[in-house]
């Protein structure tokens, strides 16, 4: 059993983390738990509440105690920072080397982009759990059992994950539960992609220079550029990794997806830091060593991919970018209408969509939006990186 004071929990623990039962729900209560995500994605609760309370309503129907839920970039299917509640804090950041090493079942990357967005070890391996590395190395010693993982993924993406761990001795997750989790997923989805353009706390400073880290074919950081602590240090949860000498939680993936394929071109993440800018997270393997190594580069978001970003989060037509991108260049509605070929009414129809979508009451609003997020740079520098 987790103990939510365990100071290998990520993120935040919730006063609902305790033990359930094992017994089957029944289709009612199934049903219930169903209809209130669903109230739930609707709803105007913050990213973290929508957390608090989803964990709590499968918890109570599913049953597990322990759980991860990190959200994902949309476009390279890579997670990034999250919440969870689970005793294997140190070693995450291999769990997640090993899920994205292209040698395990059911992961993340899978079940984002198949056909299936729910899936469980149990039912991947035939029940011979060993056959996941992950669960060999890093589950197994920690008393877990079986996983069961959900793509919250919508129409638009993939905007994150929700992984839940019965203990050694519980039984499996069973197709019931796995349904239920399929069921809710583009709920959850689509309520953690309305949330995405949430403000951060202040207006982020001008951009610095890139920050490089080299890590050795363990992942392990070699050596590293000066800025490069000042952009960890930005990222969420840096102090917790620091403390367990690791390196943030996304750049694992990011560095396994540039190690086990020749075309890195996806192995690349967008993160939000701490105080509301966007930080993109690149690897690539470095050529002409005598040992393997890969290059993660962090440097602040173009305003181009920011934008790309931000309009697949409002699930923006191809017009509404355009009409975006031009309101965003100056022009006034008379010369958007030039611009586009389309008569003024026409544009005012869009914003009022562009409008409902952002939940923006104002162009002054929506220009905010979509200004000033990714021209960012940390602050100071502090500890050796991965001590």
């Amino acid at each position: 059993m987790s103990d939510p004071r365990n100071p290998n929990n990520l993120g935040f623990s919730f006063a609902s983390a305790r033990g359930y039962g094992w017994s089957v729900a029944t289709n009612r209560a199934v049903d219930r738990c169903r209809e209130r995500l669903e109230r739930l994605g609707d709803s105007s609760l913050d990213r973290d509440s929508i957390q608090h309370e989803a964990i709590a309503q499968l918890q109570a129907v599913i049953g597990f105690d322990r759980w991860c839920w990190p959200f994902g970039d949309p476009e390279s299917r890579v997670p990034t920072s999250g919440a969870a509640l689970h005793d294997y804090g140190p070693a995450v950041g291999r769990a997640l080397e090993l899920e994205y090493s292209g040698r395990d079942v059911a992961t993340m990357g899978d079940l984002a982009g198949g056909p299936n967005p729910v899936g469980s070890l149990s039912a991947a391996t035939g029940g011979d759990l060993a056959r996941s590395p992950r669960w060999d190395e890093v589950l197994r010693p920690v008393g877990i059992g079986d996983e069961a993982i959900v793509a919250c993924r919508d129409t638009v993406g993939c905007w994150g994950w929700i992984k839940a761990y019965r203990d050694t001795d519980d039984p499996s997750f069973t197709e019931q539960d796995l349904e239920l989790l399929g069921r809710v997923g583009p709920t959850l989805g689509s309520a953690l992609r309305r949330r995405l353009g949430e403000a951060g706390r202040d207006i982020p400073p001008p951009p610095r220079s890139p920050g490089v880290v080299v890590l050795n074919n363990d992942l392990r950081a070699v050596s590293w550029t000066a800025g490069a602590r000042e952009w960890i240090d930005a990222l969420p949860l840096a102090g917790l990794f620091a403390a367990w000498g690791i390196l943030p939680a996304v750049v694992y993936p990011v560095a396994a997806l540039a190690r086990s394929q020749n075309d890195s071109t996806g192995a690349h993440a967008l993160e939000r830091a701490t105080d509301g800018r966007w930080v993109r997270i690149e690897a690539a393997p470095l050529e002409g060593q005598a040992d393997p190594q890969i290059a993660v580069t962090l440097r602040a978001a173009t305003s181009t991919e920011m934008f790309d970003l931000l309009c697949r989060a409002y699930a923006l037509s191809r017009r509404e970018r355009e009409v975006v991108s031009a309101l965003l260049g100056g022009l006034d509605t008379r010369a958007v209408s030039a611009r586009l070929c389309i008569s003024p009414h026409t544009v005012q129809d869009h914003l009022k969509s562009i409008f409902r979508k952002t939940g923006a009451q104002s162009r002054r609003e929506l220009l905010a939006r979509f200004s000033g997020a990714s021209d960012a740079a940390p602050a100071t520098p502090s500890a050796p990186i991965g001590a």
